[in-house]
């Protein structure tokens, strides 16, 4: 304000200088005051205005800054209670991630009361309660973070994190699809709303929860694609142990038409529609199934498929069923078994030992002994069953039980095959998922089938999430 005022009457006085330079005439300035008078020239009459004015500005100014001093002070002393409570909360924070937990309650109690900001106190109130092991504490303070919608997340994470430490699946699943609702950004609340549904086998609400998360590209396409024919795989069988085949059938198809790969829907699909007398609409879900992925669950039940049925033309149609793919591992295998069967000894070694050099396992072991045995080479049959005994098993279901039907699973089971399949792609028998052994049966390649709709087996196996961090 100051330069201001030197500027002005410069300028002032520098027209003015002009104006007398150039004229001839001032004039004259009176003034009548109170029955005084004083009588000027017009120039001598500005200079004084200006002066006046000059010297005003800084006695305002001086008074507009006196009337200011009070907020002035306000300010800066709200100002060094701010830097108090950030200083008291970072050391607060500091301390609750070190485990102090007296000197982080301690700083988290000061920056409560120097800090007009309750989201950073109750978060800091939440850490230093969980650093002290006070889940109650830790609890209220996340709970009063659910009033603000800026913390609502965080709270409700915080929330179903002390759920699971508890054990309460519920509680924490409820948190975590809250936290889905509340945040169309994060990820973790998809994946736990996603793991705790499949945990406890609710497959139609982690459809529902895939459906969304695949829609916020919160997971690659044929992963979603492939956990959804899971789920809804899963799904189909729960209704046909409730005996809703219609239901159940419709949505085996539909499991199958989003994942053709994956044999388990197209076996379940294929058993349904057999129950339903549509046997030629089951033998041709078997064949594309077949010719998307060849499954010796997919041979076992498509050999077995028409009641009644000669030898001959058995075999007849388990080699076109071999010829869709004859590239294929599990076709030479067919083609081998239907070779022993025919007694062409020669044929079923030479398509065994194709098999044999992709995959070296117990199953081709044993089949190599069946012929040894076929041909009366005892001595060789037992030297195969030995080094089946040592070999390598076969991770997608080739140890199939002669007598029981094919992916016999428990809900367990189930969620086990939506990361192993739907995730990884891959077909591994729960069994061996798990770590268990598997009996060496008397035949591998084409168990009986069982077109039947399968018993309930009790759920002994948990899966388990990790605990949020």
């Amino acid at each position: 304000m100051l330069r201001l005022a030197f500027l002005l009457i410069i300028a002032v006085m520098a027209v003015l200088a002009s104006w007398q330079i150039l004229s001839t005439d001032a004039g004259t300035v009176e003034i009548n005051w109170f029955g005084a008078e004083v009588s000027t020239s017009g120039l001598f009459a500005v200079i004084v205005l200006v002066t006046i004015v000059a010297l005003a500005l800084p006695l305002l100014r001086l008074l507009m800054f006196l009337m200011d001093a009070p907020g002035r002070i306000g300010k800066s002393s709200q100002r060094a209670r701010i830097r108090r409570g950030q200083e008291a909360l970072a050391l607060g924070l500091i301390a609750a991630e070190a485990g102090e937990f007296e000197d982080a309650r301690r700083h988290a109690d000061k920056a409560e009361d120097l800090i007009d900001e309750p989201r950073l106190a109750m978060l800091l109130q939440a850490r230093a309660a969980e650093v002290g092991g006070d889940t109650a504490g830790a609890e209220r303070a996340y709970s009063g973070m659910l009033q603000h919608e800026d913390t609502e997340v965080l709270g409700r994470k915080g929330l179903m994190a002390a759920a699971l430490k508890r054990g309460d699946r519920t509680a924490a699943r409820a948190h975590a699809e809250g936290a889905l609702k509340a945040s169309k950004t994060a990820a973790w609340p998809f994946q736990y709303a996603f793991d705790l549904a499949v945990q406890a086998a609710d497959w139609e609400s982690a459809i529902e929860t895939l459906d969304l998360g695949d829609k916020r590209k919160l997971m690659e396409d044929k992963v979603a694609r492939r956990r959804r024919a899971v789920l809804m795989a899963a799904q189909a069988a729960k209704l046909e142990r409730e005996r809703r085949p219609d239901k159940a059938a419709e949505l085996a198809q539909k499991a199958f038409r989003m994942s053709p790969g994956f044999a388990p829907a197209g076996a379940l699909t294929a058993r349904l529609m057999a129950g339903e007398g549509k046997a030629e609409r089951a033998a041709a879900i078997l064949e594309e199934a077949w010719e998307n992925g060849p499954h010796p669950a997919l041979a076992h039940a498509y050999r077995d498929l028409v009641q009644g049925e000669t030898r001959e033309a058995r075999a007849e149609r388990m080699a076109a069923l071999a010829d869709k793919r004859r590239d294929s591992r599990e076709s030479r295998i067919v083609l081998a078994e239907l070779a022993m069967e025919r007694g062409d000894w020669g044929g079923a070694q030479a398509a065994l030992e194709d098999a044999y050099r992709e995959n070296p396992s117990s199953r081709i072991c044993i089949l190599f002994a069946q012929v040894a045995r076929g041909r009366g080479d005892e001595n060789g049959a037992r030297t195969w069953l030995a080094q089946a005994a040592a070999a390598p098993r076969e991770a997608d279901w080739s140890d199939l039980d002669p007598e029981g039907p094919a992916f016999l699973y428990d809900d367990n089971d189930w969620a086990r095959l939506v990361y192993v399949y739907g995730d990884g792609g891959q077909l591994i028998h729960p069994r061996m998922e798990r770590g268990a052994h598997d009996a060496l049966g008397p035949v591998l390649a084409l168990p009986t089938a069982v077109l039947s709709p399968p018993r309930t087996q009790p759920v002994t196996d948990h899966v388990e999430v990790e605990e949020v961090r």
